[in-house]
């Protein structure tokens, strides 16, 4: 028994894997177009690179020929980063929920003044600026599929625009990431924070395994072969970064 579905009887030919995923982690069968909107979340995210870092992980392990289990399970880990990977998409989720109750409960002027005080405290919001470009190449696919499958973006998709608009009328290039889509796309479909955090856990687990393969099928400790130690640095010594 799954949370009250027989898994034999019920499930196996009534639910797809996502649907009994979502029901394994928050206890409700959630219909089918929902649980297709969040496996399109794990797809379009899913880049087979070994230099993002949780698949350059799983490159590493295959280079050595570590084991596959142990070598994706190092890397899901590793993907749990505090700037770009779970935890990072869990504080958006946290902060959207807050800048919802602000914005409904006290008004614009009160989300100004919210979004003023994080970039003052910590010079950055969860779900928000992306690193080298300024533009988001996975939220538009997202939204178009979510309107297929009948379903539309809810008060925390209608934040971040609000919150998007409050940026760009200060001139300030920070956009919306695929991290705070993710969180506010959760949140609207009905799921907490916390249920968030544990479902994305396997978010960029497609990108991981080919990069492992690849590795693993290369010579052996030909992925990343130089260390650090051999580099023969002539620059200048170690040194304190300015906070």
């Amino acid at each position: 028994m799954l949370h009250g579905y027989h898994l034999q009887q019920d499930l196996v030919q009534n639910a797809s894997w996502m649907q009994c995923m979502l029901l394994s982690v928050t206890g409700k069968l959630y219909p089918q177009n929902v649980a297709s909107l969040v496996e399109a979340l794990f797809v379009v995210t899913g880049y087979p690179d070994p230099r993002l870092w949780c698949n350059r992980v799983a490159a590493l392990a295959g280079s050595s020929q570590c084991t596959a289990a142990a070598s994706i399970a190092t890397s899901i880990s590793s993907a749990e980063g505090m700037v770009y990977g779970g935890q990072a998409i869990y504080k958006a989720a946290v902060f959207l929920q807050r800048a919802y109750i602000q914005l409904y409960e006290d008004g614009e002027n009160a989300l100004k003044r919210l979004l003023d005080d994080a970039l003052c405290q910590n010079n950055t919001i969860f779900g928000f600026g992306r690193p080298l470009t300024r533009m988001e190449e996975r939220i538009p696919p997202i939204r178009e599929m979510a309107f297929s499958l009948d379903l539309c973006e809810g008060n925390h998709c209608l934040v971040t625009s609000k919150i998007e608009s409050y940026f760009q009328a200060q001139s300030k290039q920070i956009i919306l990431n695929y991290g705070g889509y993710v969180a506010a796309w959760l949140l609207d479909l009905g799921f907490t924070p916390v249920q968030i955090y544990h479902i994305q856990t396997l978010l960029f687990y497609n990108g991981i395994f080919p990069c492992y393969i690849e590795a693993f099928e290369n010579e052996q400790g030909t992925f990343l072969p130089i260390a650090c130690e051999d580099i023969l640095y002539e620059g200048r010594q170690e040194r304190e970064l300015p906070v």
